[in-house]
């Protein structure tokens, strides 16, 4: 993870939420050193996204000038590697088109290419999300925020946003508020996974925002560790007195601690899957991942990514 790359991200503006957190996923997996290596598959995961639509938007980085891609061949049994990824804060960045696929030298998708792996159209089982036109294509922008038109599928950001700020109440200053509004890809996230804006994302922000902090807040990520937690023990619960969890299980006490329900730990390992970090595949038995499924907190998308079948 690079903080130079993520952060160069984060100040793009004029993109759509979806493309601009691929851009995100993208420089999260940016290595200073060595450059950014990620496979079509781990981006795909990374976002949530099927790899048809992955490609559109990293098409749409690459026309606006944010990214190129180079293609690259293994020199002795010439099969091909993972693309390598050049972002545009990096010196060896340069719109010119990378000697395999030309990209870089034609508005043409990557599927018009036949050798590129982005023509196999296979999709993720995960969330799809239509691919959001915008207002910059047009040339409108409001405050270099991107105007969404009504006849988008998406949620309305401006209004979710808008709601996100009144619930930082005080526990804000100007000065985050006007720092964090360049991150708003990530409330499309949280919408995108079905978080709860008044269920979810609000009670966590009001509580987050009135505690004191060393500094100040300056991206809505901040949020989304905690708001997934909150999420996934809200789904747990609901499924419980549904009938949904185990019958007979009853709240477990560790030593010297406070009861913990069987809906709590669940809720726990789910956010701590959902959370991106690494999770050992021995973590989770195969009686909590039939439990996962059926309570709906994870993907079996989500659970391949951390190697749990």
């Amino acid at each position: 993870m690079s903080h130079r790359a993520t952060n160069w991200a984060i100040q793009q503006r004029g993109l759509a939420p979806a493309t601009k957190l691929v851009l995100w996923h993208l420089c999260d997996r940016h290595n200073p050193d060595y450059g950014c290596f990620p496979s079509q598959d781990q981006l795909a995961a990374d976002a949530e996204i099927s790899r048809a639509s992955l490609n559109t938007h990293l098409d749409k980085l690459e026309q606006a000038g944010l990214i190129r891609r180079e293609r690259r061949l293994d020199d002795d049994t010439k099969r091909q590697r993972t693309t390598r990824y050049f972002l545009g804060f990096e010196d060896e960045f340069a719109p010119k088109p990378c000697p395999d696929s030309g990209h870089g030298s034609t508005p043409k998708p990557c599927p018009n290419f036949a050798k590129s792996r982005v023509q196999n159209l296979d999709t993720n089982p995960v969330s799809k999300e239509p691919v959001i036109t915008t207002a910059r294509h047009a040339g409108a922008t409001r405050e270099g925020r991107v105007e969404v038109s009504a006849d988008d599928e998406g949620p309305d950001l401006d209004a979710a946003e808008a709601a996100c700020l009144a619930a930082c109440g005080e526990g804000m200053t100007q000065t985050a508020r006007a720092a964090i509004t360049g991150t708003t890809a990530t409330i499309g996230a949280w919408l995108k996974a079905g978080y709860d804006l008044e269920l979810d994302v609000l009670p966590v922000i009001i509580e987050r925002t009135a505690k004191p902090r060393g500094s100040p807040i300056r991206t809505w990520d901040y949020f989304s560790q905690a708001i997934a937690a909150r999420h996934a023990k809200r789904i747990a619960q609901a499924a419980r007195s549904q009938g949904a969890g185990e019958a007979g299980a009853g709240p477990a006490v560790a030593p010297g601690g406070p009861a913990v329900s069987p809906e709590d730990r669940l809720a726990r390992l789910a956010a701590w899957l959902n959370s991106g970090t690494y999770v050992p595949p021995s973590a989770v038995t195969n009686t909590q991942r039939d439990a996962l499924l059926r309570a709906g907190l994870v993907t079996e998308a989500t659970l391949r990514v951390h190697q749990i079948y």
